[in-house]
């Protein structure tokens, strides 16, 4: 594991996508990407620590949050990349997968695997085995897949990300108390729209 500076341009589009999803809605009020954009990006805000933005544009809004709020991830094996909450804190010296917050209270482990044998069919049937109520929803912007369960009787929420590349397959899942599900909810979605591979790159 690795976790290096992406770029704020990264940054940038994963907002940009973030509101287009939701763009559509807004069209009849007139209101564009940037706007919509800066709306999307200032929710983000207001569940995190990043103060003193006013006056800002989308492009420093996403900057400020980005470097503040976030951390990034590479694998460099699979070349999975990702963008998450800075509270998540991994034990460097054992180079672990697994990161919690400071109060313990949280959880994110990440597990990247080589291979092209799994297919979206084969996945979708393995979490309908593990979860039989669940119903998993598909990011169109990279196919990224979201299962979200309660856990403990509702006492605490878990969600898994899974992400099917040509030759790998990355899995990441967020445990969270279920008071906090409104806090953790648009950092998730912003962590969805971060993910990618670059295989291409690879050797």
């Amino acid at each position: 594991m690795m976790r290096t500076y992406i770029g704020k341009a990264f940054a940038l589009l994963s907002v940009i996508l973030l509101a287009a999803a939701i763009l559509p809605a807004c069209a009849e009020e007139g209101e564009t990407t940037e706007e919509q954009g800066v709306q999307e990006i200032q929710q983000l805000l207001e569940v995190s620590e990043v103060e003193n933005t006013e006056g800002m544009g989308l492009e420093e809004l996403t900057e400020a949050f980005s470097e503040k709020a976030m951390s990034d991830y590479v694998d460099s094996v699979t070349g999975f990349i990702m963008q998450y909450p800075s509270v998540f804190m991994f034990d460097e010296e054992q180079d672990s997968l697994t990161a919690y917050t400071q109060d313990g209270k949280a959880s994110m482990t990440i597990e990247n695997m080589q291979g092209g044998n799994l297919t979206e069919e084969v996945l979708l049937e393995a979490i309908k085995l593990e979860v039989p109520d669940a119903e998993p929803r598909k990011n169109e912007q990279n196919n990224c897949l979201r299962v979200d369960r309660a856990l403990d009787g509702g006492i605490r929420c878990r969600t898994d990300l899974y992400l099917i590349a040509k030759n790998s397959f990355h899995h990441v899942t967020i445990e969270y108390p279920a008071e906090e599900q409104e806090t953790y909810g648009p950092y998730i979605e912003y962590m969805i729209n971060t993910m990618e591979t670059k295989e291409s790159e690879q050797g």
